[in-house]
Protein backbone atom coordinates (compact mmCIF):
# COMPACT_ATOMS: atom_id res chain seq x y z
CA UNK A 1 0.00 0.00 0.00
CA UNK A 2 2.52 2.45 1.14
CA UNK A 3 4.36 1.92 -2.41
CA UNK A 4 1.15 2.66 -4.00
CA UNK A 5 1.06 5.90 -2.23
CA UNK A 6 4.45 7.00 -3.01
CA UNK A 7 3.44 6.03 -6.84
CA UNK A 8 0.02 8.41 -6.43
CA UNK A 9 2.27 10.91 -4.89
CA UNK A 10 4.63 10.96 -7.59
CA UNK A 11 2.29 11.22 -10.36
CA UNK A 12 0.25 13.56 -8.64
CA UNK A 13 3.99 16.16 -7.54
CA UNK A 14 4.98 15.95 -11.51
CA UNK A 15 5.00 19.28 -13.24
CA UNK A 16 3.68 17.59 -16.36
CA UNK A 17 1.02 15.65 -15.20
CA UNK A 18 -0.10 19.12 -13.50
CA UNK A 19 -0.39 20.64 -16.68
CA UNK A 20 -2.08 18.58 -18.79
CA UNK A 21 -4.62 18.22 -16.45
CA UNK A 22 -4.79 22.09 -16.14
CA UNK A 23 -4.75 22.37 -20.11
CA UNK A 24 -7.28 19.52 -20.18
CA UNK A 25 -9.31 21.17 -17.75
CA UNK A 26 -9.30 24.26 -19.72
CA UNK A 27 -10.15 23.10 -22.99
CA UNK A 28 -12.71 21.10 -21.96
CA UNK A 29 -14.13 24.24 -19.67
CA UNK A 30 -13.99 26.48 -22.97
CA UNK A 31 -15.74 24.32 -25.15
CA UNK A 32 -18.77 23.36 -22.78
CA UNK A 33 -19.05 27.13 -21.98
CA UNK A 34 -19.07 27.81 -26.10
CA UNK A 35 -21.65 24.74 -26.88
CA UNK A 36 -23.65 26.47 -23.34
CA UNK A 37 -23.34 29.82 -24.90
CA UNK A 38 -25.01 28.46 -28.18
CA UNK A 39 -27.49 26.59 -26.87
CA UNK A 40 -28.70 28.71 -24.61
CA UNK A 41 -28.96 31.83 -26.24
CA UNK A 42 -29.58 30.60 -29.77
CA UNK A 43 -26.43 32.23 -30.94
CA UNK A 44 -27.72 35.32 -29.89
CA UNK A 45 -24.76 36.49 -27.59
CA UNK A 46 -21.70 38.31 -28.55
CA UNK A 47 -18.84 39.14 -26.70
CA UNK A 48 -17.23 42.56 -27.86
CA UNK A 49 -18.80 41.71 -31.06
CA UNK A 50 -17.24 38.23 -31.28
CA UNK A 51 -19.58 34.97 -32.35
CA UNK A 52 -18.09 31.05 -32.13
CA UNK A 53 -20.11 28.99 -34.27
CA UNK A 54 -19.15 25.18 -35.15
CA UNK A 55 -19.16 23.85 -38.49
CA UNK A 56 -21.68 21.28 -38.64
CA UNK A 57 -22.64 20.76 -42.50
CA UNK A 58 -19.89 20.18 -45.20
CA UNK A 59 -20.77 22.88 -47.26
CA UNK A 60 -17.52 24.39 -46.65
CA UNK A 61 -15.33 21.25 -47.37
CA UNK A 62 -11.53 22.07 -47.84
CA UNK A 63 -11.83 25.41 -46.61
CA UNK A 64 -13.63 24.49 -43.26
CA UNK A 65 -14.86 20.52 -42.25
CA UNK A 66 -17.59 19.45 -40.00
CA UNK A 67 -16.86 19.91 -36.05
CA UNK A 68 -14.76 23.38 -36.77
CA UNK A 69 -15.07 26.04 -34.15
CA UNK A 70 -15.36 29.30 -36.23
CA UNK A 71 -14.98 33.11 -34.71
CA UNK A 72 -16.81 35.81 -36.25
CA UNK A 73 -16.29 39.51 -35.86
CA UNK A 74 -19.22 42.08 -36.25
CA UNK A 75 -18.27 44.28 -39.06
CA UNK A 76 -19.49 47.07 -40.99
CA UNK A 77 -21.49 46.50 -44.08
CA UNK A 78 -18.72 48.37 -46.11
CA UNK A 79 -16.15 45.71 -44.42
CA UNK A 80 -17.63 42.36 -46.00
CA UNK A 81 -16.12 42.05 -49.53
CA UNK A 82 -16.59 39.28 -51.99
CA UNK A 83 -14.28 35.95 -50.98
CA UNK A 84 -15.32 36.84 -47.37
CA UNK A 85 -16.59 33.93 -45.15
CA UNK A 86 -19.71 35.20 -43.15
CA UNK A 87 -22.12 33.76 -40.79
CA UNK A 88 -25.64 34.37 -41.06
CA UNK A 89 -29.15 33.77 -40.25
CA UNK A 90 -31.26 32.29 -43.15
CA UNK A 91 -34.53 34.04 -43.73
CA UNK A 92 -36.18 32.28 -46.98
CA UNK A 93 -36.75 28.93 -48.34
CA UNK A 94 -35.00 25.87 -46.83
CA UNK A 95 -32.43 28.52 -45.32
CA UNK A 96 -35.19 29.83 -42.85
CA UNK A 97 -33.62 30.05 -39.16
CA UNK A 98 -31.07 28.25 -40.11
CA UNK A 99 -27.30 30.06 -39.16
CA UNK A 100 -24.65 29.69 -42.34
CA UNK A 101 -21.37 30.50 -43.07
CA UNK A 102 -20.83 30.42 -46.89
CA UNK A 103 -18.31 32.54 -48.99
CA UNK A 104 -19.79 35.87 -50.16
CA UNK A 105 -19.11 35.31 -54.11
CA UNK A 106 -21.47 38.72 -55.50
CA UNK A 107 -22.28 41.91 -53.59
CA UNK A 108 -24.97 44.65 -55.05
CA UNK A 109 -26.10 47.49 -54.23
CA UNK A 110 -29.94 48.54 -54.61
CA UNK A 111 -32.38 51.41 -53.72
CA UNK A 112 -30.34 52.23 -50.94
CA UNK A 113 -29.84 48.44 -49.66
CA UNK A 114 -26.71 46.33 -49.83
CA UNK A 115 -27.50 42.72 -51.08
CA UNK A 116 -24.83 39.78 -50.66
CA UNK A 117 -24.97 36.68 -52.92
CA UNK A 118 -23.36 33.77 -50.46
CA UNK A 119 -22.54 29.83 -51.77
CA UNK A 120 -20.98 26.96 -49.58
CA UNK A 121 -17.88 26.24 -51.86
CA UNK A 122 -18.83 22.61 -51.72
CA UNK A 123 -22.38 23.19 -52.84
CA UNK A 124 -23.87 23.27 -56.51
CA UNK A 125 -26.13 26.77 -56.04
CA UNK A 126 -25.70 29.77 -54.40
CA UNK A 127 -28.01 30.75 -51.47
CA UNK A 128 -30.84 33.16 -51.68
CA UNK A 129 -29.87 36.61 -51.41
CA UNK A 130 -29.28 38.30 -47.62
CA UNK A 131 -29.21 41.22 -46.63
CA UNK A 132 -26.76 42.95 -44.02
CA UNK A 133 -28.99 42.59 -40.68
CA UNK A 134 -29.34 39.01 -41.50
CA UNK A 135 -25.34 38.98 -40.86
CA UNK A 136 -23.54 37.43 -37.44
CA UNK A 137 -20.46 38.76 -38.54
CA UNK A 138 -17.21 37.90 -40.53
CA UNK A 139 -15.33 34.64 -40.08
CA UNK A 140 -11.84 35.96 -38.55
CA UNK A 141 -10.24 33.16 -37.07
CA UNK A 142 -10.66 28.97 -37.35
CA UNK A 143 -9.55 27.53 -33.91
CA UNK A 144 -7.10 24.92 -34.05
CA UNK A 145 -7.52 23.36 -30.32
CA UNK A 146 -11.26 24.03 -30.20
CA UNK A 147 -11.56 22.40 -33.45
CA UNK A 148 -10.31 19.12 -32.46
CA UNK A 149 -11.62 18.38 -29.27
CA UNK A 150 -15.07 19.31 -31.95
CA UNK A 151 -14.21 16.66 -34.16
CA UNK A 152 -13.14 14.46 -31.33
CA UNK A 153 -16.87 15.10 -29.47
CA UNK A 154 -18.75 14.66 -32.44
CA UNK A 155 -17.11 10.77 -33.18
CA UNK A 156 -19.70 8.75 -31.08
CA UNK A 157 -16.60 5.85 -30.14
CA UNK A 158 -14.35 8.94 -29.27
CA UNK A 159 -17.54 10.67 -26.88
CA UNK A 160 -18.09 7.44 -25.45
CA UNK A 161 -14.21 6.79 -24.84
CA UNK A 162 -13.62 10.45 -23.43
CA UNK A 163 -16.90 9.87 -20.91
CA UNK A 164 -15.05 6.41 -19.90
CA UNK A 165 -11.89 8.21 -19.10
CA UNK A 166 -12.99 10.44 -16.99
CA UNK A 167 -15.62 8.23 -14.92
CA UNK A 168 -12.20 5.63 -14.73
CA UNK A 169 -10.37 8.99 -13.33
CA UNK A 170 -12.94 9.25 -10.75
CA UNK A 171 -12.87 6.31 -9.75
CA UNK A 172 -9.59 5.72 -9.46
CA UNK A 173 -9.52 8.92 -6.92
CA UNK A 174 -12.61 7.55 -5.20
CA UNK A 175 -10.80 4.44 -4.66
CA UNK A 176 -7.36 6.19 -3.62
CA UNK A 177 -9.20 8.51 -1.13
CA UNK A 178 -10.50 5.00 0.82
CA UNK A 179 -7.47 3.70 1.24
CA UNK A 180 -5.71 6.52 2.54
CA UNK A 181 -8.77 6.54 5.18
CA UNK A 182 -8.03 2.85 5.86
CA UNK A 183 -3.94 3.77 6.46
CA UNK A 184 -4.92 6.83 8.52
CA UNK A 185 -7.33 4.67 11.15
CA UNK A 186 -4.29 2.22 11.36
Amino acid sequence: MKKLKKFKEKIDNNIFVKLFKITLYVVIGLFILVIAVQKFTNNNFAVGGYRVFMVISGSMENEYNIGDILISKSVSEDQINVGDNVTYIGKEDSFKGLIVTHKVIEKEKRDGVTYFTTKGIANPTSDPEITYDQIYGKIIYKTTVLSAFGKFMNNALAYYLLFFLIALVISIEIISSMFEKDEDNE
